[in-house]
């Protein structure tokens, strides 16, 4: 592979532009006291929701949006809860681009589809449209 080019595999083995797509920290929803104001705007909350994922959204009057991952916890060890957030943060950041700006995002995994990305990919991006 040519140097020039900076690709790098990520887990799923696709090859990902190792410069331009980052999750930075201002885009993470880490602090309690911003899951705090996220969750008090009730009446300002957008909700999306599928089989899968239950995607909460709130208008930050940013630029960027924000997000955080949860994963309820209904009978599954702690590796196949964590490896369904990289999951969502890997579609996150490589599709980024398509995701509606402005909002702060709150994503819910009910159901864990571990084995087809594309699935996962092709459900996450039609709940962010409902955003727009």
């Amino acid at each position: 592979m040519n140097r020039n080019n900076k690709l790098l595999t990520n887990d799923f083995g696709n090859f990902v532009n190792k410069v331009s797509s980052k999750i930075y920290y201002k885009e993470r929803l880490k602090k309690r006291n911003d899951i705090v104001v996220f969750f008090e705007n009730k009446a300002d909350l957008r909700k999306s929701v599928n089989y899968f994922y239950t995607i909460l959204g709130l208008k930050n009057n940013r630029s960027y949006s924000r997000f955080a991952v949860a994963v309820k916890k209904n009978k599954l060890n702690s590796v196949k809860r964590n490896r369904a957030k990289r999951i969502v943060r890997e579609i996150y950041r490589a599709e980024k681009s398509k995701i509606p700006a402005g909002y702060d995002y709150f994503i819910i995994v009910k159901k864990i589809n571990l084995y087809s990305l594309e699935d996962c990919k092709t459900n996450l991006l039609k709940l962010f449209q409902r955003f727009k």
